[in-house]
């Protein structure tokens, strides 16, 4: 007796091939596994696997006849991902995100076409194409391009390192602007600076933000060295 259920995950490895297409699943890609065992009580560890990519998984009628939310692995998933599996289920058996991505791609060409041919007729210019961040930002039911790292949530950990950058980019720039307003020499340097060191320091290139941070610091630094000595000297 053989028992058959199915699980929605994300790959922990590179190592699946989907059953569909003979091409290898992708590490952290949405994936469909179709679990066969022994019995129920049969651990999941030790039930054979047959996987698929998510776009080539077609929907059996087992999954028709359940609520979504009871498909093992479904809440650990990404709300997109979980709204892309239940539209498939819906469509009922044999459906699947492929066929979805197909029909949008057809009905996008067929607009397309009509609209150009729209433009001859009145002879006006004819309208621009979609562009790839106009499909990025269009909704599911518009969407006609099915982007792997979409299902995936790697565009999510693409925003945070962008992210990152950002803020590393603006604390940087925050630091030289702090370092512009502090006196570069100190306090002494700048009673000491007169003609000669203007001109000299025309003639030398100009020091960097962080340079400028640093050299700022270090004039701080010596100057509560230099406070802490004369007032102990006087005792």
């Amino acid at each position: 007796m053989v028992v058959i259920s199915y699980c929605v995950e994300y790959a922990e490895s590179q190592k699946s091939v989907c059953l569909k297409c003979n091409k290898v699943i992708p590490n952290k890609s949405l994936r469909v596994g179709r679990m066969e065992r022994t019995s129920e009580k049969e651990k999941k560890k030790f039930a054979k696997f047959r996987w698929y990519h998510f776009k080539c998984f077609e929907v059996p009628e087992i999954l028709t006849k359940i609520p979504v939310h009871l498909i093992r692995g479904q809440v650990n998933l990404l709300d997109k991902d979980k709204l892309r599996l239940e539209k498939v289920i819906k469509l009922g058996v044999g459906s699947s995100w492929s066929q979805i991505v197909d029909q949008h791609k057809k009905k996008a060409q067929e607009e397309e076409e009509a609209a150009a041919a729209e433009a001859l007729e009145n002879g006006t210019p004819l309208p621009p194409k979609p562009t790839k961040d106009d499909l990025m930002d269009s909704d599911d039911e518009s969407n006609v391009k099915d982007f792997t790292s979409q299902l995936t949530g790697e565009v999510d950990r693409k925003q945070e390192r962008k992210n990152r950058k950002v803020n590393k980019l603006k604390a940087k720039t925050d630091g030289a602007k702090v370092a512009k307003k502090q006196p570069s020499g100190g306090a002494a340097g700048a009673k000491g600076k007169g003609a000669a060191g203007t001109k000299n320091n025309k003639d030398t290139k100009p020091m960097s933000a962080v340079a400028q941070a640093i050299a700022a610091t270090r004039a701080d630094s010596q100057k509560k060295m230099e406070q802490m000595k004369s007032k102990f000297g006087k005792k």
